[in-house]
C-alpha cells in the first residue's frame, strides 16, 4: 500500500504549483455560495449533479482559504483511495492478487484520464468513480441499503454513476448469479429521486437546451476513436505480444465481459457533442478497466523478464509523460486566469474590459475577480458578450506572449 501511496504522491506531485485553472474560479464562488443559498445550484443543471464537488471545493475554501497545492492534494489522495479500491475489487472479483495490485499500480500512473486529477474542477469524475466503487463492495459484502446511499452521492457527484445500475448484474453474471435478485430494487429508490430532479430540471438544463447531446450515429465514431486513443499503444503492444508467447488469444468469455465492463463506463459520454473523441476526464472509470485488462496480459505472460521490461517502460513512459508534457500544458492553461489573477491583485478596483478572453465562458473572468479582496465580478467585464463601458480600463489578452496588455 505505502508503494503505491508513493507511486501517486511522485506521479502528480508536479501539478501542486499549477495554480487555479478556468472553471476552478466559478466552482470557488458557487462553492462557498451553497452555505447561504443551498438550492441555487437546481437552479443551473446540470450542476445540481456535481454537488460533491461544489461541496468540497467550499470546504476547502472554508479551511484553507484559495490555496490551489491543497486542492490538488485532496484530487491526488482521492485518486489513491481509488487504486485501493480498485484493488480490492480486482481482488474479489479475479481471486488474483497479482493482477489486482498490478491493476492498482497501471492506473495510478495511466496519463489517459489526466485533465480529471490536474484540473482541479474535473474532481467529478474521481468522486464519482469513488462513489461506484465503494457502492460496489458493500454490495459485495452485503451491505445493500449502505451501498444504494453511497450510489445515490454517487448520482449527485455525476450522471454517469447511473452505470452501476449496468454494473451489478456484470458482477452476478460474471459470478454467475441472478442478474436482477430482489436486493437489487434497493437502487431503484435512489434512481427514481435522480430521474425526478433530472425531469424537473430539463427545460432549463443547459446541456440538453443548447444540444450538447447528440442522440445519433456520430457515437460510434466517438467510441471508436476512444477506444483507439486508450488502446495506443500499451493495449495493442500487450495483446500482441501475449498472442505471440502464449500462441492463443485471451479467453473469449473473459473477454466479452471485459468489453461491456469498457463499453458501460463510456456509454454516458457518448453522446456528447464536445469532440469527436470523448475528453480525458470523461475516461476516467474506464482507464480502470482498461488496466485491469492490462495487468491480466502482463501477468499471463509467463516470462518474468518480459514482465518486468513492460511493467517499467508503462511506468517510465506515463510518468515522464504526465511531468514534462502535460503538467507544462495545464500551467500554460492556467495562464489567462494566473495573470488575470495577478493584474488585479496589483491594481485598484475600477471597471475593466477585456478582449479577446481565451475561454469561452466569460463567467470565469467574473469569478476570478471574486477572489480579489476590493474586486467584485461586476467590474470586470468580457467584450462579445455585450457588455460596453466608455471609461474602462481594456485588457487585451496576447496569445502569443502569454499575457495581458493594456493602460492601467
Amino acid at each position: 500500500m505505502w508503494l503505491l501511496a508513493g507511486i501517486c504522491a511522485a506521479v502528480y506531485s508536479p501539478i501542486l504549483n499549477n495554480g487555479f485553472i478556468a472553471d476552478d474560479y466559478v466552482f470557488l464562488e458557487w462553492g462557498t455560495r451553497l452555505k447561504s443559498d443551498f438550492w441555487f445550484l437546481f437552479t443551473v443543471p446540470p450542476n445540481n449533479f456535481r454537488m460533491t464537488s461544489f461541496l468540497v471545493f467550499g470546504a476547502l475554501k472554508a479551511l484553507v482559504g484559495y490555496r490551489p497545492e491543497v486542492f490538488y492534494v485532496f484530487v491526488i489522495c482521492l485518486h489513491f483511495i481509488n487504486c485501493l479500491l480498485l484493488w480490492e475489487l480486482i481482488t474479489i472479483l479475479w481471486r488474483d492478487p497479482r493482477i489486482a495490485y498490478l491493476s492498482a499500480v497501471l492506473f495510478a500512473v495511466f496519463q489517459a484520464p489526466q485533465e480529471a486529477l490536474l484540473w482541479v474542477a474535473g474532481m467529478g469524475e474521481p468522486l464519482a468513480a469513488f462513489c461506484v466503487l465503494v457502492a460496489i463492495l458493500l454490495w459485495l459484502k452485503d451491505r445493500y441499503v449502505l451501498s444504494a446511499v453511497v450510489y445515490f452521492v454517487g448520482l449527485f457527484s455525476k450522471e454517469s454513476s447511473a452505470i452501476l445500475l449496468v454494473l451489478i448484474p456484470l458482477i452476478q453474471w460474471h459470478r454467475g448469479g441472478p442478474l436482477f435478485p430482489k436486493r437489487y430494487l434497493v437502487f431503484l429508490i435512489p434512481s427514481a429521486v435522480f430521474g425526478g430532479v433530472f425531469l424537473w430540471t430539463w427545460s432549463t438544463n443547459v446541456y440538453i437546451q443548447n444540444g450538447i447531446y447528440d442522440a445519433g450515429p456520430r457515437a460510434l465514431l466517438v467510441l471508436v476513436r476512444t477506444l483507439n486513443r486508450l488502446f495506443w499503444p500499451w493495449f495493442y503492444l500487450f495483446l500482441a505480444t501475449f498472442r505471440l508467447k502464449t500462441s492463443q488469444w485471451p479467453d473469449w468469455k473473459r473477454a466479452l465481459i471485459y468489453l461491456m465492463w469498457l463499453l458501460v463506463p463510456i456509454a454516458p459520454y457518448l453522446f456528447l457533442t464536445y469532440q469527436t473523441a470523448l475528453p480525458s476526464r470523461h475516461v476516467y472509470f474506464v482507464s480502470m478497466v482498461l488496466t485491469a485488462g492490462m495487468a491480466f496480459l502482463i501477468c499471463n505472460l509467463r516470462n518474468k523478464t518480459l514482465q518486468q521490461t513492460f511493467i517499467v517502460g508503462f511506468l517510465a513512459f506515463n510518468i515522464g509523460y504526465l511531468w514534462f508534457r502535460k503538467d507544462a500544458q495545464f500551467e500554460e492553461r492556467a495562464r489567462p486566469t494566473t495573470e488575470l489573477l495577478r493584474l488585479l491583485r496589483s491594481h485598484s478596483p475600477r471597471q475593466i474590459l477585456i478582449f479577446d478572453f481565451p475561454y469561452a465562458e466569460p463567467d470565469v473572468a467574473k469569478a476570478v475577480a471574486w477572489l480579489v479582496p476590493g474586486w467584485t465580478r461586476d467590474l470586470v467585464g468580457v467584450h462579445g458578450t455585450g457588455e460596453t463601458c466608455s471609461t474602462c480600463v481594456i485588457l487585451r489578452w496576447d496569445p502569443h506572449s502569454r499575457t495581458y496588455s493594456g493602460d492601467w
